[in-house]
């Protein structure tokens, strides 16, 4: 990262001689590392579905167990022609990009709370070429969007306050707001409120797709089938339950 260089320039350019700067932001990015930093901080871009995207501590550090969202979104969506989808919660872009990029005829709405997130989603969606088709909006929750969409997707906060197995370091430097439930205190708070809320945006045809921790799905499930709706869930590839999707019966 420091000389710019990819991992196997960098094996074929050993006699490359450093200089002292070089050398000083090495050894400062390194401390920073040591100091439990999220390696995505520190270098400033991360990868998520194969795309490259912008990220800072305003927004969550993308994870690859939340491309079965991805996955299963475009599942959904295979025979649907001209998606318009909403996403909740849209911190660095990673699941919209994704989406419209394997989309072509894809429209979204991307909501967040976080102006810092939303500046940060729009420097992505820039970079990807798809503002034109990506309108981001600062809001909480669904308030911003009434429409008939085809389906609403979020990675919502559901980390317990004050969880044991929250890493350190994620607790420390990645955004609370983004992690931690603070309307219920069993995590499943912002999943009841978009299951409340999502028909007014897809109407009786359309469908909700949400991430959540391990061991949540059957609560989710449970609610959302006592809300008159049908649910199911699926595993990310440790075997963990970690995406729910809900319809209408």
């Amino acid at each position: 990262h420091v000389l710019r260089l990819d991992h196997r320039d960098a094996r074929l350019r050993t006699d490359l001689p450093l200089t002292a700067s070089q050398v000083d932001e090495f050894e400062q990015l390194t401390l920073r590392r040591a100091s439990g930093e999220p390696l995505a901080y520190i270098l400033g871009e991360w990868e998520f579905f194969g795309y490259r995207l912008e990220v800072t501590p305003a927004v969550l550090v993308p994870r690859p167990e939340t491309e079965l969202l991805v996955e299963w979104g475009l599942e959904l969506l295979k025979d649907v022609p001209d998606p318009r989808i909403v996403e909740v919660g849209v911190g660095s872009g990673a699941i919209v990009i994704a989406l419209a990029n394997q989309r072509a005829d894809l429209r979204a709405v991307a909501i967040d709370l976080s102006p810092r997130a939303i500046e940060v989603a729009r420097r992505n969606l820039q970079a990807h070429q798809l503002l034109d088709r990506v309108e981001l909006i600062e809001g909480n929750l669904l308030e911003p969007v009434t429409g008939d969409h085809h389906m609403v997707i979020s990675n919502p906060p559901y980390i317990v306050a004050g969880d044991p197995l929250l890493a350190a370091d994620v607790a420390r430097h990645q955004p609370e707001s983004a992690l931690i439930d603070d309307l219920d205190q069993d995590g499943l708070g912002y999943h009841r409120a978009l299951i409340d809320g999502f028909e007014r945006c897809v109407g009786r045809s359309g469908s909700l797709l949400m991430e959540c921790g391990q061991g949540q799905d059957s609560g989710i499930v449970k609610y959302a089938i006592q809300s008159g709706y049908q649910a199911s869930s699926r595993p990310d590839l440790a075997g963990i339950q970690r995406a729910v999707h809900i319809e209408s019966l």
